[in-house]
């Protein structure tokens, strides 16, 4: 069939005839890849083949497309999420996309109950200008988790307007002397109503959050609901403890997927993140190659991390580009992958290399990548 691919304002069309018979779009995703580094990954939205042309190999080539126009602009990953059951699955996982998780939601049916108090802490409604503690308490705990986009005050309050208007009493904060220890409340969302919860690490926090998740339930209750539905991560294991705890159940929903375009590139970019995992206190230096069948390069370990283009690497890691994928993005542990029999490293495995690349490559929890609700 004769098949035209173009792209137009960051969306590529298949043509046929002149005529646009699919297409798929590729935002911009300003991802988080864990202590405030930040990769821009091309996204994969919107795709979609008309009825009539389907199964004749056009989205594989719109997909071909998409790789190539992302390199072009100079991203390094592509990233997207789908539907746990979409068959389109095959279609990314052909054009070399390794799904990373499977992010879904904490679901109960609700019954009222009475709220517990947590000591020297008081459990109040929201008042304009809560969003800048917010943001502070969110980065903090979430800091060494992969997968969150930049959280701003002005996207808080953008998302969280109508139902702010309809339901004043939507969110729940907790205060003491210090200030805000955490907040409950609900907004909505391409996935329906998403309540949340997200309370600072201190001796008090079970207290607090039980506190806040029973307010969140009666107020939910009280407004008609009979369900509540928390779109967060098993992988935070303070808030999946606490939901498991008081009658929640996990359910996957999605899947996140991610290819590696630019291997070098990306090294690049994490660069900042490697040094603050190693802390300037490398157990080994040299230089460390990693490479797949499809793509490869070099890092020189020193008292900082730089990249290194240059002579043969002093220990060589190799791997299939799917775990590679899982071992740099943090899914899956360096250690594990070896032990595994994943990856090997050449001329031999030293204790000393061993303990540098887990370090630079330990397992990393999520947090909702797929469905970064704000």
């Amino acid at each position: 069939m004769d098949i035209v691919c173009e792209v137009k304002d960051a969306t590529v069309y298949a043509l046929k005839d002149g005529e646009r018979i699919g297409q798929i779009s590729v935002p911009d995703i300003d991802f988080h890849w864990g202590e405030g580094v930040y990769v821009s990954l091309a996204g994969i939205a919107g795709v979609g083949t008309q009825a009539e042309f389907r199964r004749k190999g056009i989205a594989t080539r719109m997909m071909e497309e998409v790789r190539r126009f992302a390199l072009e602009k100079g991203y390094c990953c592509s990233g997207l999420s789908t539907n746990w059951g979409n068959v389109a699955r095959r279609l990314y996982s052909r054009a070399g996309y390794t799904t990373l998780f499977q992010p879904g939601r904490f679901e109960k049916r609700l019954e009222k109950r009475g709220v517990p108090e947590a000591p020297g802490v008081a459990v109040r409604p929201y008042r304009e200008g809560d969003e800048a503690c917010f943001m502070r308490l969110f980065e903090r705990v979430y800091a060494p988790f992969f997968g969150w986009r930049k959280k701003t005050p002005a996207r808080w309050n953008a998302l969280r307007r109508e139902i702010r208007e309809q339901d004043p009493g939507f969110i729940f904060v907790a205060e003491d002397e210090e200030g805000v220890q955490g907040w409950a409340g609900c907004f909505r969302q391409w996935v329906g109503l998403v309540a949340e919860l997200y309370v600072r690490p201190s001796a008090r926090r079970r207290p607090i959050a039980q506190s806040l998740l029973a307010s969140l339930e009666n107020h939910l209750l009280s407004q008609g609901g009979e369900e509540a539905h928390f779109w967060l991560s098993p992988k935070d294991a303070f808030s999946a403890h606490l939901l498991f705890a008081n009658g929640y159940a996990f359910r996957a929903r999605r899947v996140f997927m991610l290819s590696i375009l630019d291997l070098p590139q990306l090294l690049g970019v994490l660069l900042p993140l490697f040094d603050r995992r190693l802390k300037g206190e490398p157990p080994w230096k040299g230089v460390i190659g990693i490479r797949t069948p499809v793509q490869g390069h070099s890092i020189r370990v020193g008292e900082r991390i730089s990249l290194e283009e240059r002579g043969k690497p002093d220990a060589e890691v190799a791997m299939p580009q799917e775990v590679l994928v899982k071992v740099i993005s943090g899914a899956l542990g360096f250690r594990e992958a070896y032990l595994e029999g994943l990856l090997t490293v050449e001329p031999e495995m030293m204790p000393k290399i061993d303990a540098l690349l887990e370090t630079l490559f330990p397992e990393v929890p999520w947090h909702h990548p797929a469905d970064d609700l704000w």
